[in-house]
């Protein structure tokens, strides 16, 4: 199984944690799939409903019938997301020794860097849609400016 759309690497995970790969597992490259089938899938449920109901598909005939393209989002903006939910999610799990905090042992590093992990995960998957998620809507190989739509459109939405 390897990475497809996004092309995200145990290169990828090395350059936020360099040693990953010295505690005995020596590529996680199912995890990181897995990690992006999980972005994927949050992208098709936060952002491509609203993007193809309010931006791009108005006409309601043709609300239903249209999926997203994943090979038109841009690679490298959410690279870092798919790291960040694979250390989180699928690689400090297998590494942690699960020590319960109310023992007293406290929590393991592996334990805290999940915790850690979570939480950028959350931070830069929050903060493309804000700036705005890259989709190729033409198919012409260049995102355009129109091409590049915010979540929220600088309204409050709750």
């Amino acid at each position: 199984m390897s990475s497809t759309v996004f092309s995200v690497q145990n290169t990828h995970l090395q350059k936020i944690q360099p040693d990953i790969l010295g505690f005995g597992i020596s590529t996680f490259v199912d995890q990181i799939q897995f990690a992006e089938n999980d972005v994927l899938r949050r992208i098709r449920e936060e952002w491509w409903e609203r993007y193809r109901h309010q931006v791009r598909y108005k006409d309601i005939t043709k609300v239903t019938t249209v999926e997203m393209t994943n090979s038109k989002l841009t690679p490298s903006q959410w690279e870092l997301s798919v790291v960040y939910l694979a250390l989180w999610k699928y690689i400090y799990p297998q590494l942690t020794k699960w020590r319960d905090p109310d023992t007293g042992e406290g929590k393991d590093t592996f334990q805290v860097q999940i915790d850690f992990y979570r939480d950028r995960y959350e931070e830069e998957f929050q903060a493309i849609l804000r700036d705005g998620v890259e989709y190729d809507e033409d198919g012409g190989g260049t995102v355009s400016d129109s091409e590049k739509e915010p979540l929220h459109m600088l309204r409050l939405v709750r």
